[in-house]
């Protein structure tokens, strides 16, 4: 069953998307259970990330972005493909939504935003498997 086990606590960086992780944060994913892969992760505090970079719709899932990010780590526990990444943050966005959960499909006016930012991170090129769990600030931002 799809969790999100606890919050998302972070710290600006910068003055534009950067943030890093003060804590651990950890979710439940019934799209990596389904591939076979260890289902229950756990991001680590120091994580640098910008949630989410879909133009004109960003930062309105910053926990499925923080998955998304993670996911597309040249290192992430587990390793998956940009297919499952991208599975992995629809699924998040809709267990926000709380459609996973019996909630109520009265959300559904943000379906087409789930739908829009999963196919931009699907087909975008981009930083997928180009950097490390461990990767600085000054290296996402391209300043080293």
């Amino acid at each position: 069953m799809t969790k999100i086990l606890g919050p998302l606590l972070t710290d600006n960086i910068d003055d534009t998307k950067y943030v890093r992780l003060i804590a651990p944060f950890r979710f439940v994913s019934d799209v990596l259970y389904r591939e076979g892969l260890a289902d229950d992760v756990t991001m680590p505090a120091g994580f640098v990330m910008d949630f989410e970079s879909v133009p004109l719709i960003r930062g309105t899932s910053k926990r499925a972005g923080a998955a998304h990010d993670y996911l597309c780590r040249s290192d992430s526990v587990p390793v998956v493909s940009k297919a499952v990444a991208a599975r992995v943050y629809l699924e998040i966005m809709a267990y926000r939504d709380g459609l996973l959960e019996g909630g109520t499909l009265g959300k559904l006016d943000r379906w087409w935003r789930r739908r829009l930012k999963y196919a931009v991170v699907r087909v975008a090129p981009g930083y997928f498997h180009k950097h490390k769990v461990s990767a600085t600030y000054e290296e996402l931002a391209g300043l080293i």
